[in-house]
């Protein structure tokens, strides 16, 4: 089974949490043939089921509560793969098929289902191989085997009855310890920090365990969620796995769940706070912690719209920074776009629409004050994630900026404000000059600045960053996105921001 981190769960270990009450639209979807990946995107939180059925060969992956909404729904295949199709399983599921060609199969364990953000989620198919029999005829589904029941692939790891702890990873609600063999029995117990030693931890005794050999140090996340570190040790029997909780880490709690005998494990979730509240934690060593101080946070029980005082607007002089003194290269871009819309918000806005105008006013800004500017997209058009990182590479880019705009859940209305990503060292910084000078001129709600693995700034090798302009889902911010004026003075302030940033690093 190949899991990822960071918000990353894998073949059918996103079902671990309840999902949410309103339905989700399917909105978007597209498989890119040359890179085996399915793409797909939802307006509100999803937690995909994969799963591998025969007769004929085809991976299904369910979406629970909720509705295809997007216009296409077949896309033709070659290559060992037959074709992609979408539908209505039933009125609270969307269905998407990717069908194998005869003679042809692939290793469930090898699948990748990634979540990029709670919305827009990656299916990774690994190589296909030829069957060394000839196919199975296609069969009618028995009386006993509907729709709903349909089987899963058998994996190698079905046959031990040991206890192993397979991998620990990060997921779009917490985290989740991912076991085979025996249902282990799970003791928790909390530290209480004392002057010598004030650290906080949850140490979990999973008796009857073992750690399997490919568990390591390194393939912990560490760092994520407010936890500074984990610490797995065999005792005896036992193991013992130890979380060292941050300065703004909430309690957390653990629940058992069992999706097939192949697959079971522990959801480890906060405790009465939300995830997208409960900022990343900074490694102690190489890492520089944000500019604001743990005393002037606030605490967990403030909601994000009261995170500090809202700065009076319009507090710069209309002189922007000039850039002169040397080439620099700055790398804009527009998130989404063409038949990805990215976020839908309140009466249908969607991120594309709001996102471009914002994108091209900042690099018009930045050229007007001597920078160089190349944007991943300069028009309407679909654009896969890796391309925007390869257009940031060949152009040797100094800084990469992605902009976005951010939704929660409709029913949140009450959710509004600025977010900013960042990934390296480098971002850590840049992300902290563009968010503190847009909240000066915007005098919007602060949502922190915080670290994250989202694609297009992991992967670029210069300081990169991804702002989120306001949330289309957001009371607020809906007017505001929609303002064509706000728009152009939220472009100016990002701008500003870089500029501010060249400034004090080049």
């Amino acid at each position: 089974m190949s899991i990822l981190t960071s918000g990353v769960v894998g073949i059918l270990g996103a079902v671990l949490i309840a999902l949410p009450a309103d339905a989700a639209n399917l909105q978007f979807w597209r498989f890119d043939q040359q890179e085996s990946r399915l793409t797909f995107t939802t307006d509100t939180q999803v937690r995909p089921k994969a799963q591998l059925i025969f007769n004929p060969t085809r991976l299904v992956i369910d979406l629970p509560e909720t509705q295809v909404t997007s216009s296409n729904t077949r896309q033709r295949l070659q290559e060992g793969l037959q074709e992609v199709r979408v539908g209505q399983l039933d009125a609270q599921t969307a269905r998407i098929v990717i069908e194998l060609a005869p003679g042809y199969t692939l290793d469930p364990q090898q699948v990748q289902v990634r979540g990029e953000t709670s919305r827009r989620w990656f299916v990774q198919l690994p190589e296909l191989t030829r069957n060394n029999a000839a196919p199975r005829p296609r069969q009618s589904p028995s009386p006993t085997q509907t729709a709903n029941q349909v089987q899963t692939a058998d994996t190698p790891e079905t046959s031990t009855d040991n206890t192993q702890i397979r991998s620990i990873v990060a997921t779009a609600d917490g985290f989740f310890i991912r076991v085979t063999g025996k249902a282990p029995e799970v003791r928790l117990s909390r530290s209480r920090p004392r002057r010598r030693d004030p650290e906080r931890t949850i140490t979990l005794e999973l008796r009857d365990s073992s750690i399997a050999p490919g568990l390591t140090a390194n393939s912990l996340p560490n760092n994520r969620y407010s936890i500074e570190s984990w610490d797995i040790s065999q005792s005896n029997s036992a193991v013992l796995i130890t979380m060292t909780l941050g300065e703004d880490s909430p309690d957390w709690r653990t629940i058992s769940t069992e999706i097939s005998s192949s697959f079971r494990g522990i959801a480890v979730l906060p405790d009465g706070v939300a995830i997208r509240d409960i900022p990343d934690s900074a490694p102690r060593d190489n890492m520089p912690v944000p500019s604001d101080s743990v005393a002037n946070r606030p605490s967990r029980d403030t909601s994000p719209e009261q995170v500090s005082p809202r700065p009076s607007r319009n507090t710069f002089p209309d002189e922007l920074p000039r850039v002169n003194q040397r080439r620099i290269v700055v790398a804009i871009d527009p998130g989404h776009g063409g038949r990805d819309p990215g976020a839908v918000g309140i009466g249908g806005l969607q991120e594309k629409q709001v996102i471009l105008p914002i994108s091209q006013q900042v690099a018009a800004i930045l050229r007007e004050q001597g920078v160089e500017v190349v944007m991943t997209r300069n028009r309407d058009i679909e654009l896969d994630l890796d391309p925007r990182v390869r257009v940031a590479e060949r152009a040797d880019a100094d800084l990469f900026v992605s902009i976005h705009a951010n939704a929660i859940n409709l029913s949140r209305p009450d959710v509004n404000g600025l977010e900013t990503y960042y990934y390296s060292n480098a971002g850590s910084r840049f992300a902290r000059t563009v968010h503190d000078t847009v909240l000066r001129a915007m005098g919007m709600p602060d949502r922190r600045v915080r670290q994250a693995r989202f694609y297009v700034i992991r992967r670029t090798s210069m300081p990169a960053i991804l702002v989120e302009v306001g949330f289309v889902t957001g009371a607020e911010d809906i007017h505001n996105l929609r303002d064509p004026e706000w728009r152009s003075r939220m472009a100016n302030a990002i701008a500003r921001g870089i500029l501010t940033h060249i400034q004090n690093e080049f």
